[in-house]
């Protein structure tokens, strides 16, 4: 396989079964008797028609923390809010609600489904979520359809599998369909009391977010119909950042909570969720073994999974295994050599989505197929291998799926181009509101609600304002707001495209990606009102900066798994010429050239203004889907120079101008004691449409337009707006 079969296979399989459906409407055709013709009279000339006038920027975004619903729903039929965050089961009673001559429009698309999941999260480090038959017995005993018709009101729909329909890995072969059914629930608790077990002896607590409401109602019933089952069941409620720190720190039994992918592959459900924290120093696989020649590569086999095409056996690297299993199907055996001391360390003090699976599931075969499904190429055993550990963590029960969501527009009728990304965010510079959108006064700084303010009325709180800590939704909307990354998506579409960077191309063995940086970008300090140019050296240190950091609960490893931040560096452009003598593959919108002048890649993606250097980043092994990486929040570009202060020149001359990346490990430091990150969690900076002007944590966050952003030309086509 190619390097764009490769690449553009992650995009095309990601969504193979999101489908839109096309309407085609006949055009009836109705034979008359003409009438005799008349003359035709000289025609008046058709005056010239004036141009409608062009809609108005967002000139500011407002985000309005409201905890409580009803609130919230009173702040959306008054105007006042533009989007507010309204509980699914709601949806039928505020849909088209009259404002002002327009409505509110909350509508669900079923025909879209979307890649959100909700879950139930267990604790399988404590007791009894470690056991399987209680896990499953307590998934038999979720009142679904409950939840999904009456608390999602119809935005979700029923999920079995922890990689969901529409992206590439979802299988139905061998899973455990969980519905309602009491009596099997009570049936295995049943059988497990015959073993000695009691279920009165444990106390299990569900917790949610504060203004969740529908994670409430679902609480409500898990307490009820767990209790039924003789299990002392208790609810707590935390504020989010609270929230998000206990299911980091697995300080909790059972947490209700959902998961939007980072980024469009299979990875970023298997990683966040089944990987058990194992680290190995070699992984294989044999494709098409015999059964008796399994005992070639394995000592023992640990684990064989029946997929829809393949047998998949697991099992340490070595010789000597007996395989008993069934034989209809081709083998492919995985071999592994654990990492005792790195699966040690990762399991000592473990981090939920960052050094171990979110359940802390600690599955050593079933983590060595995780790992390796991310560096097979063959698509038909990448599958095959996926499929295996998907339906071994179904099987198993290790966290109960609640359903996948659809999509659901949600705005009022004046917001006009709203766009819902699959794996992003809208962007509020590209969204507007007809010119009689109603006009309210939101009770914050003055600020009225009219066409050139944004107002969404939602609660929680953002985790940090840096990058480098937060994983969670609402902090990454903001960054999609205040920063640009080297790639980007345009609307609802799913191929990579340039932003920081105007061009990229990879080295033959597909281990080395060059991005080719913007010129002119600066970046708006808008605390002390001051610039800073952006160039490569920014680009590779932000990137660089996330993964030394290593913070608790970070999406750090989203660069460390793929990349070698230390070996990856800054090239100049003479340097970068040298480099593509050789012929560097560039991969664009679905289209492979080998290109070897930077001449030759820059007019392959169109590309006709000033560069600002190259970095090149140096990959493990290839990773097919490592663009969309650098779509996502973690890969926000912040200026060097903002981040270190008065360190910033020392720091650039030790590391040679970003060719020695390492020399910055002096000025960064591990943890949330280093100065840039105390820096930037309460004052970012923004290198995208906007930056955040003002906040009160608990009240609002207010959003100003950046006037310096560098593709500020977009919205005098758009709007005819000049900063």
């Amino acid at each position: 396989m190619n390097l764009r079969e490769a690449i553009s296979r992650t995009a095309a399989l990601a969504i193979v079964a999101i489908i839109v459906i096309a309407v085609v409407v006949g055009v009836a055709v109705y034979l008359t008797t003409l009438p005799a013709p008349t003359p035709t009279p000289t025609p008046t000339p058709t005056p010239t028609p004036t141009p409608p006038p062009k809609p108005a920027l967002h000139t500011q975004v407002l985000y309005l923390i409201v905890d409580d619903e009803m609130t919230r729903i009173s702040l959306y039929k008054a105007g006042v809010a533009d989007i507010a965050a309204v509980t699914p089961a709601r949806w039928k009673d505020v849909n088209l609600t009259p404002v002002d001559g327009h409505k509110l429009l909350l509508i669900i698309d079923k025909e879209k489904p979307r890649l959100t999941i909700q879950y139930v999260l267990l604790n399988t480090m404590r007791e009894p979520f470690n056991i399987p038959e209680v896990r499953q017995a307590l998934a038999y005993a979720v009142p679904y359809g409950t939840i999904l018709d009456q608390i999602f009101g119809g935005l979700y729909t029923s999920l079995y599998t922890i990689v969901p329909k529409g992206m590439f890995g979802y299988t139905e072969y061998g899973i455990i369909k969980y519905e309602f059914n009491e009596a099997k629930a009570r049936e295995i608790i049943g059988k497990l009391k015959e073993q000695g077990f009691d279920p009165g002896k444990y106390s299990i607590t569900v917790i949610y977010n504060l203004g969740n409401t529908a994670r409430a109602q679902i609480a409500a019933l898990l307490q009820n119909f767990w209790t039924r089952l003789g299990f002392k069941v208790f609810v707590e409620v935390y504020s989010w950042p609270e929230f998000l720190d206990r299911v980091d720190h697995f300080n909790y039994d059972v947490s209700l909570i959902g998961w939007i992918p980072d980024y469009l592959d299979p990875d970023n459900y298997l990683m966040p969720f089944v990987w058990g924290g194992a680290e190995f120093t070699e992984l294989k696989y044999y494709k098409d073994v015999a059964p008796a020649d399994v005992g070639r590569y394995v000592s023992k086999v640990e684990r064989a999974i029946e997929t829809e095409k393949f047998i998949v056996v697991v099992g340490p690297k070595g010789t000597g295994a007996t395989y008993t299993g069934p034989t209809g199907k081709p083998l492919i055996v995985v071999s592994y050599v654990l990492d005792e001391e790195k699966t040690a360390k990762n399991w000592e003090e473990p981090v939920a989505f960052v050094t171990i699976g979110a359940a802390g599931w600690k599955d050593v075969p079933v983590s060595a197929l995780v790992k390796l499904s991310r560096m097979v190429l063959d698509p038909e055993v990448r599958e095959a291998i996926i499929n295996a550990a998907v339906i071994v963590f179904n099987n198993e029960a290790v966290m109960i799926l609640l359903g996948q969501a659809v999509t659901g527009r949600n705005y009022g009728s004046w917001v006009q181009n709203m766009y819902y990304p699959l794996s992003a965010f809208a962007r509020y510079d590209l969204v507007w509101e007809t010119p009689d959108a109603p006009v309210g006064d939101t009770g914050v700084l003055g600020i009225k609600n009219d066409p050139q303010t944004m107002v969404i009325a939602t609660f929680g709180w953002p985790d940090t304002f840096d990058p480098a800590k937060s994983y969670e939704s609402f902090g990454w909307e903001i960054f999609w707001q205040i920063y640009s990354k080297p790639v980007t998506y345009r609307y609802e579409e799913i191929e990579p495209e340039p932003e920081i960077a105007v061009a990229w191309a990879f080295s033959e063995d597909a281990t080395e990606l060059y991005f080719v940086i913007r010129g002119g970008v600066v970046a708006y300090d808008p605390w002390n009102d001051k610039t800073y140019p952006i160039d490569a050296t920014d680009v590779l240190f932000s990137c660089w900066r996330i993964v030394r950091l290593n913070l608790p609960g970070s999406a750090a490893w989203m660069f460390s798994d793929f990349i070698d931040m230390d070996a990856s560096t800054v090239l100049t452009e003479e340097e970068f010429k040298q480099e593509l003598a050789k012929g560097l593959t560039a991969v664009y919108r679905g289209k492979e050239k080998v290109v070897k002048s930077l001449d030759e890649l820059l007019n392959f993606f169109g590309y006709k203004g000033p560069t600002a250097g190259v970095v090149k980043f140096k990959l493990y092994f290839p990773y097919p889907p490592i663009l969309h990486i650098f779509t996502t929040a973690i890969a926000s570009v912040i200026p060097m120079e903002y981040a270190l202060g008065d360190k910033y020149e020392a720091a650039l001359a030790e590391s040679n101008y970003g060719k020695n990346p390492s020399a910055w490990a002096k000025y960064v430091i591990p943890g949330e004691e280093d100065p840039s990150y105390r820096l930037l969690k309460d004052k970012p900076v923004s290198t995208g449409p906007y930056y955040v002007a003002d906040y009160r944590e608990g009240s609002y966050i207010l959003l100003k337009l950046n006037k310096y952003y560098w593709n500020a030309t977009l919205w005098e086509q758009l709007y005819g707006y000049k900063p």
